[in-house]
């Protein structure tokens, strides 16, 4: 039990360490078109930008500046107005004309008039534009024309233009002297009404409606265009105040999550994936992690360093790459829903994900099956052939659908695809690194070991070439078995191949190496054995040959496949002489007249076991026939079902109908009659 849950923990850690990291990257990646940085007279070089939204667009800060200057010189001032001060003044002025002459008298007189006909300010009007306020008190005020008000500027202005001919010092000195100004400016009444009015300007000059086109891909980036981008920028952070912090992360942490949740669910589901094999899934995640990490990093320097938009350099990630390993350690189902997974996922960051997850995920999916049997090495390059040839029926499809016209194709799309291809072929040399990193085996290391030049397979056909004869009979019946029922053939031959190496500790005891071995001069060996000691060797073959695979570093599977090709059965023979002869001795040595076990937990283990007992035991039926070989299979096989050998591999009872039926075929092929010819009688003379 704490096993279990120590094993599900570390898998479940790894799959939330995965997702959170995956989420991060792709967040970090990813930037919406309408917050890129922009400069007014570049071309938009992303995509066909509509409204995601309603928006208002604002003023310009030109048009901005603009309207505030001339509310600024229209603006009604505000003045405190005593309209006793003129009298008071004239009065005094009345004094002082007694001793001067007449014209001086009507000059200043003269400009009294002016200058209080409507009001003498305390403040410059110079350049001022707009109305004024006066007012007189609480329940009193007149609007009049800022024009209309008279400053000492204006007022010795005035004098200049009416009375040249008289010393303007002296009727300036004379006025300084008597002059007090009538309206008094309030600055702190005008700044409120400023600030009022101030607050009534929109700062809006327009609105865009949900779904309106902003900007098309190619054009330039005029003043009205550059308003706009800059208002929906503005508009989206006003909505989304935390942009690419918690909330943004958190989206893209339910979408990664569903996704691989999605793909190891199916996984699990069909048994290409379980949370006992740490290892495998380890593999699976890291695979998507690099192929996401590549793709990120890539996207992220493409658009930082190459700013030109007619060459689609983003067709360069090698999304392909992740499945095609994958397909080579597991199989095509497992390269299936990764290349649904992994275009999903990186398609997030893309600017034009539809056609990227088209042209890489749908390309990549017809590419794995094409690696379903990779028996030799030329198949890798046949299915990047097939990824070529998908590309480029798949690239100009989507293109010519979206397009409408041959001529508006982007073909320099597709020499950027057909590079992709070439950098796939690194995947070669990255399967070794995978091995020797997580210690799993891929089909070319299956590929290798076909080869009978092996030293312990070399060492079985010198030392024991009845049992090496037998293992090649046993690996052509359980090829076409996995065949049949949709197992590994490659793996389920190599297993085949390896399964017996144990007997090179004494291929003597093995009743197909008697006469090879002996040559036919040595009588069976077991007769001076007792049947416990013969049942100890028989069993031995099984550990020996885990030591020998262990030593020769053999891959996993098919140390997997010699530890289990007996599961737990009998030794049949000498089982039942021990029975027959000693039988309460039997029952105390029961567990020494069975094999070590485990039993098959795979499709390839249960298949290798039913091969190498029928291969066996169908030697030994005298006088064969098709009606007998098939009665022989039937009963084997319903013999270790009922001994329970079975019942911890993947393989159901149709799959069952489905082996006695091949194997019934290569028996009967490997075993048929022959015919028999008379020797030619001599003639007599």
């Amino acid at each position: 039990m704490n096993l279990l849950i120590r094993r599900w923990g570390a898998v479940v850690a790894a799959i939330l360490a995965y997702i959170a990291a995956v989420s991060g990257l792709l967040s970090w990646g990813y930037t919406p078109p309408y917050t890129l940085s922009f400069t007014e007279g570049d071309i938009w070089k992303s995509p066909d930008l509509f409204a995601p939204f309603e928006f208002y667009i604002y003023k310009s800060s030109a048009e901005r500046s603009e309207e505030m200057d001339s509310l600024v010189q229209h603006f009604s001032l505000v003045f405190h107005k005593d309209s006793q001060i003129a009298s008071q003044v004239q009065q005094r002025v009345r004094l002082l004309l007694s001793s001067h002459s007449a014209p001086y008298r009507q000059a200043i007189t003269e400009a009294l008039n002016y200058a209080y006909a409507y009001g003498l300010v305390d403040v410059p009007l110079s350049g001022k534009r707009g109305s004024a306020i006066l007012q007189y008190n609480r329940n009193r005020e007149e609007i009049v024309g800022l024009e209309a008000l008279v400053d000492t500027h204006k007022l010795w202005r005035w004098l200049e233009s009416r009375y040249p001919a008289l010393r303007q010092d002296s009727l300036r000195s004379i006025l300084r002297s008597v002059l007090v100004p009538d309206c008094r400016y309030d600055p702190q009444a005008s700044g409120e009404r400023l600030n009022l009015a101030v607050q009534g300007i929109s700062p809006y000059t327009g609105i865009v409606r949900k779904g309106e086109l902003i900007v098309q891909r190619g054009k330039i980036i005029d003043a009205p265009i550059a308003q706009k981008l800059y208002s929906l920028r503005l508009a989206y952070e006003k909505q989304n105040p935390f942009r690419g912090s918690l909330t943004s992360y958190f989206g893209m942490v339910l979408l990664v999550g569903i996704v691989t949740f999605t793909a190891l669910m199916y996984l699990y589901m069909s048994n290409r994936l379980s949370p006992k094999d740490t290892r495998r899934v380890l593999l699976l995640l890291s695979v998507y992690f690099i192929i996401t990490v590549v793709t990120v990093l890539f996207h992220h320097f493409q658009r930082r360093w190459y700013n030109e938009g007619d060459i689609p350099l983003h067709h360069l990630v090698p999304l392909a790459m992740g499945p095609i390993m994958l397909s080579i350690f597991f199989d095509e189902r497992v390269g299936f829903i990764s290349a649904i997974t992994l275009g999903a996922q990186v398609s997030l960051v893309m600017e034009e994900p539809v056609e990227f997850f088209f042209v890489h995920g749908l390309s990549t999916m017809i590419t794995v099956f094409r690696l379903r049997v990779l028996q030799r090495r030329s198949h890798l390059y046949y299915a990047l052939a097939t990824l070529a040839v998908g590309y480029t029926v798949i690239y100009l499809g989507y293109h010519l659908y979206r397009q409408g016209s041959t001529e508006l194709l982007p073909w320099k799309g597709l020499p950027v695809l057909y590079a992709n291809v070439f950098l796939c072929l690194i995947v070669y040399p990255l399967i070794y690194l995978i091995e020797r990193t997580f210690r799993i085996s891929s089909d070319i290391t299956f590929l290798e070991l076909l080869d009978t030049n092996h030293p312990l397979l070399r060492e079985l056909a010198r030392k024991a070439p009845g049992t090496f004869q037998h293992s090649l009979a046993v690996a052509a019946l359980a090829e076409a078995a996995a065949q049949k029922i949709g197992a590994h053939p490659l793996k389920a031959h190599v297993m085949a191949l390896f399964h017996d190496i144990g007997k090179l500790e004494a291929p003597q005891f093995f009743v197909e190496n008697f006469a090879t071995v002996s040559h036919g001069g040595v009588p069976n060996p077991h007769y001076n054995l007792t049947f416990h000691e013969s049942a100890t060797i028989i069993r031995n073959h099984v550990e020996y040959g885990v030591y020998l695979g262990m030593r020769h570093r053999l891959p996993r599977e098919i140390i997997g496949g010699i530890r289990s090709h007996h599961g737990t059965s009998y030794i049949q023979y000498f089982w039942e002489k021990q029975k027959s002869q000693n039988p309460q001795e039997a029952m105390l040595l029961e567990e020494d007249f069975r094999y070590p076990g485990p039993l098959p937990t795979t499709k390839e283990e249960a298949i290798l076991m039913l091969a190498d007992t029928l291969e066996a035991s169908t030697r030994a039926i005298p006088s064969l026939t098709p009606e007998k070989l098939r009665k022989h299979i039937q009963k084997m096989i319903q013999q270790r079902i009922a001994e329970g050998q079975l019942r911890s591999s993947p393989i159901t009872i149709a799959q069952i109908q489905e082996l006695e039926e091949v194997f019934y075929q290569q028996l009967l092929s490997l075993h048929h009659a022959r015919i028999s010819y008379q020797e030619k009688q001599p003639e007599l003379v």
